[in-house]
């Protein structure tokens, strides 16, 4: 990936991407996601080639609408996305939201999905502090 592209990238998540914890499945804990929609489909496919993911079509609900469509990407590839853009955001927003699960999502969130106390602790912080971001 070239430093250009990830700029790029760090450009349309700035302007019209999001990045929030989503839970995935019910009784699950949220994990983080990184999101871009655009009614430009060609854009989503140069997210989905270069990093991965999923596309969701979002049908046009009023005649005067188009069809939308949604890059996806959850979880530690979601991480992965956010560390290698991290240098080109701007967005002061973003970039707490991005510093944040940078610096306490792993740490919170044990690879095998089992939570001792201590673990399930830093967790709920760690979703505490991540809805008190504007």
């Amino acid at each position: 990936m070239t430093e250009t592209e990830l700029a790029y990238a760090a450009g349309i998540l700035d302007g019209e991407g999001s990045v929030c914890l989503i839970k995935s499945r019910a009784g699950r804990l949220p994990s983080p996601q990184v999101s871009v929609v655009s009614t430009d489909q060609e854009l989503v496919n140069w997210f989905k080639a270069r990093f991965g993911g999923t596309i969701v079509c979002k049908k046009r609900r009023k005649e005067h609408h188009s069809d939308a469509y949604d890059w996806r990407l959850i979880d530690r590839r979601a991480l992965g996305f956010l560390a290698s853009v991290r240098p080109y955001l701007t967005i002061q927003r973003k970039i707490a939201r991005v510093d944040l699960l940078l610096e306490a999502y792993l740490d919170a969130t044990p690879r095998n999905g089992r939570y001792d106390q201590e673990t399930y602790a830093r967790k709920i912080e760690l979703i505490e502090k991540f809805a008190s971001l504007p």
